[in-house]
């Protein structure tokens, strides 16, 4: 399939792409919000909630924008590259969960909650103490790679 027509395609089916869509691709977390799709051979994350949707957007811009330096990144046109989105995604919610509810962190996070959650303690996302959020993901470690790799 030609990928502008299935991004074409992708816009057209799922209008409220989640934001934390490779966290929930990689099975890390889960969100009460979220619809999942298959489109093509791909596997797609929507949301069923607009201001759900919009609170996990402007979360995600914060961090991306607070962390380029915790990342080493000076100068960053459009998305970040994969792997420091992952660390964003996958740390920040990490570190949600450890600042608001670390009783439950050998549970999967539930974004959903943590941003309501977030927003009932803080008010605004501005309001975090981002220094606590910049440290998980700076800490987030991805699926380490294989040492003994098959021959």
């Amino acid at each position: 399939m030609d990928e502008d027509k299935y991004r074409e395609t992708y816009r057209s089916v799922n209008p409220l792409q989640c934001p934390f869509e490779k966290t929930l691709n990689s099975r890390r977390c889960l969100c009460t919000k979220m619809e999942k799709l298959h489109l093509a051979d791909r596997e797609c994350v929507g949301c069923l909630d607009k201001t759900a949707w919009q609170n996990c957007l402007d979360f995600l811009q914060l961090l991306r924008v607070n962390a380029k330096f915790a990342l080493k990144l000076t100068e960053v046109e459009g998305p970040l590259p994969h792997g420091k989105e992952i660390k964003v995604q996958n740390g920040s919610v990490i570190g949600l969960q450890k600042l608001l509810a670390p009783e439950h962190l050998n549970d999967k996070p539930n974004i959903y909650e943590l941003m309501n959650q977030a927003l009932i303690k803080y008010d605004k996302f501005e309001f975090l103490p981002l220094d606590q959020l910049m440290q998980s993901i700076v800490n987030f470690k991805a699926r380490e790679t294989r040492k003994d790799k098959k021959k």
